[in-house]
């Protein structure tokens, strides 16, 4: 199951990346912060990964969102002066549309996640069926 997150994960991360190499519009800063929420749940769930999908996608957001209203404060602006790649992680000031793409960042993550339990449910070893039939 954490293999799966963690191929997940990448997927999430790459697209992420990717991103950056578009023009900033409405449209891309909704999918960034979807795809962020999507990551911290899937970091979250790689951590943990028997939490319920639902779990997960509220984890995600809930996290989102905190370091969305941490940027209220100053201090991500401060860390981001230090430490300039941290950007992506902490942002660089307080949008209230994020708090729309996180929450649709959990729906993709309770999608995301439910297929990768239902994948990693797949993959598990399975005991040999047994034959019924009497022995000759």
């Amino acid at each position: 199951m954490r293999l799966i997150l963690a191929a997940a994960a990448a997927v999430v991360l790459l697209a992420g990346l990717a991103l950056q190499l578009l023009d900033r519009t409405v449209a891309v800063d909704l999918a960034g912060s979807a795809l962020y929420a999507c990551l911290v749940g899937l970091v979250i769930a790689i951590a943990w990964p028997r939490l319920p999908s639902w779990i997960v996608a509220v984890a995600g957001f809930g996290v989102s969102a905190a370091v969305e209203l941490l940027q209220l404060t100053g201090i991500p602006a401060h860390i981001v002066d230090a430490v300039a790649p941290l950007r992506l992680v902490f942002g660089s000031s307080f949008d209230p549309l994020d708090l729309v793409g996180y929450a649709i960042g959990a729906v993709l993550l309770l999608a995301v996640h439910a297929a990768a339990r239902r994948l990693g449910q797949g993959a598990s070893p399975r005991a040999e069926p047994v034959d019924e039939a009497p022995a000759a």
